[in-house]
């Protein structure tokens, strides 16, 4: 064991057995520091009830490195060691680097007693499951990983996939649309949907100074521009029928995702935008737009981004998923061109309304991590362990 891995273990702490909440041991694909996604705000929201240890993803590179480090009172973060390189991409190398992990954090929640939990978004994690002494092991659906690999390396995320589903007592999905691309399981899947936090992405605030120097009306897009999701042949067409409106696109781009836009004056390829930034790029935009190809894998998709226009009080112009035409938000789906672009057309004539401004950031509010934690907390409570929680305890603001 390394010494700084020593030295989280042997630590003095403040009596450690007054604390009985239970443990929500939470390994994701994402790192805590990627503030911007799913895991995180839940994350954020299940700490307090729950003591949540919120494990990295193991590094590409080999590392021995074990370390915890507190981030808030019921919040902690672990860092575990890669014992050979491409620890997560080799399947002898991800389950060793899995059971050092397991073994170094079962001896560091042993000397903090409570009742413990499991949590798996990443599909990579599923040999974790049954090492650290866990009551229940909840599996969070958000998309299909092994598509996202190449094909060598497809079989090794879909077996995991697998394991990870099979090894669970309780699966949530983003959307209602994904159960029917996951394994089968023991019990229907639970629909804990996407959301965003209403108070980032409020309306009033600064505007980014480049796009408010943009000709107007600005439709803008939040996301990555690529040919998986994004469709940038309905966006091409849109752009070339109406010259007078500006778009812009702002998320790291692929250059397959880049070509149909090329050469149209009109369209503002911007980059990656910092989470914490976005809300005044946003605030620039006059119309927000979920331009998304339909058919396949793609309709899965439960898009966050949805709900961040709303909170801001942009009109919301989408292509009809799955999830958006079952949503109970102010939102006009469209599809092909000329409807897309009449869609355009009558969110701009209500972009400034008060009223409908108003409906859009209550649909925000209604949809916002808050609500989710609310919701996770009552599936949570159900399973063995995740009755622990001290009767009462909440977070100020929760929409119980």
């Amino acid at each position: 064991m390394s010494g700084t891995a020593a030295a989280q273990l042997t630590a003095p702490r403040a009596n450690p057995q007054a604390d009985r909440r239970t443990w929500l041991v939470m390994f994701s694909g994402s790192p805590l520091a990627a503030a911007a996604h799913r895991q995180q705000a839940l994350a954020s929201e299940l700490a307090g009830p729950y003591r949540v240890l919120y494990v990295d993803p193991p590094s590409n590179v080999t590392t021995v490195r074990f370390q915890v480090r507190k981030v808030s009172d019921s919040l902690w973060q672990a860092t575990v060691p890669t014992p050979l390189p491409f620890g997560r991409q080799v399947p002898p190398a991800n389950q060793l680097a899995r059971r050092m992990a397991a073994r170094l954090l079962r001896d560091w929640l042993d000397a903090r007693p409570g009742p413990r939990l499991l949590w798996l978004d990443e599909d990579l994690a599923a040999p974790i499951a049954g090492r650290l002494g866990e009551q229940a092991v909840i599996y969070d659906g958000t998309d299909l990983d092994w598509t996202f690999t190449r094909s060598w390396n497809r079989w090794h995320l879909r077996r995991s996939l697998h394991r990870a589903i099979a090894a669970a007592d309780l699966v949530t999905v983003s959307s209602a649309a994904l159960p029917f691309w996951l394994p089968a399981t023991g019990g229907q899947p639970v629909i804990v949907a996407n959301a965003c936090d209403p108070a980032h992405f409020r309306p009033d605030g600064p505007v980014t100074r480049w796009i408010a120097e943009l000709p107007a009306p600005r439709i803008g897009y939040l996301g990555a521009v690529d040919t998986r999701a994004l469709d940038g042949e309905l966006l091409r067409a849109v752009a070339r029928q109406h010259p007078e409106w500006t778009f812009v696109l702002a998320g790291p781009a692929t250059p397959a995702g880049r070509l149909p836009l090329r050469g149209l004056s009109n369209v503002h390829l911007a980059g990656p935008v910092p989470y914490e930034d976005a809300p005044a790029l946003v605030r620039g935009f006059d119309v927000g737009l979920i331009p998304y190809r339909r058919g396949g894998r793609v309709d899965y998709v439960h898009p966050k981004k949805c709900y961040e226009y709303l909170a801001a009080g942009l009109p919301v112009v989408a292509t009809p998923l799955p999830a958006l035409m079952a949503l109970d938000a102010p939102v006009r789906l469209a599809d092909g061109p000329d409807e897309f672009g009449e869609a355009i057309a009558a969110a701009l004539a209500e972009a400034g309304d008060p009223a409908a401004v108003g409906r859009r950031r209550a649909a925000a509010v209604a949809n916002s991590w808050q609500a989710r934690g609310a919701r996770l907390r009552a599936l949570l409570a159900e399973l063995p362990g995740g009755a622990e929680v001290e009767a009462g305890v909440r977070r100020d603001g929760d929409l119980l």
